[in-house]
């Protein structure tokens, strides 16, 4: 086998190995939920794999050096993560909203709702 596809097999092996626990604890989350589009489940999957892989890695940083313990931080911040995506949706969301009415009161002095 060719040493560089070698390399890549075993980036992506590492790679999967990484976000496993994650996305296992998402996945234990999505089970119990009912109603759920296949787009809200993708990126509850998401936000839970990106949030504890972070978080994981900030844990190992500075507390843990057991990868057990690790993995089991990973599946816990999984679960949490996925079950805080849509109130993190909604307040991004607010937020988002008020950013032009903001940026027109800034620039021209008045808020958006007063018009001409």
């Amino acid at each position: 086998m060719d040493k560089h596809l070698a390399a890549v097999i075993d980036l992506v092996a590492a790679f999967v190995a990484t976000i496993t626990p994650a996305a296992l604890g998402a996945c234990v989350s999505m089970a119990y939920e009912r109603g759920l589009t296949w787009g809200d489940r993708f990126t509850r999957l998401l936000v839970g794999i990106a949030v504890s892989y972070f978080t994981t890695r900030v844990i190992d940083a500075l507390l843990l050096d057991d990868p057990l313990l690790l993995q089991s931080v990973s599946f816990t911040m999984g679960m949490i993560a996925y079950k805080a995506t849509p109130q993190l949706t909604r307040n991004i969301t607010d937020i988002v909203v008020t950013i032009p009415g903001w940026l027109a009161k800034q620039w021209l002095g008045k808020s958006k709702d007063e018009g001409q």
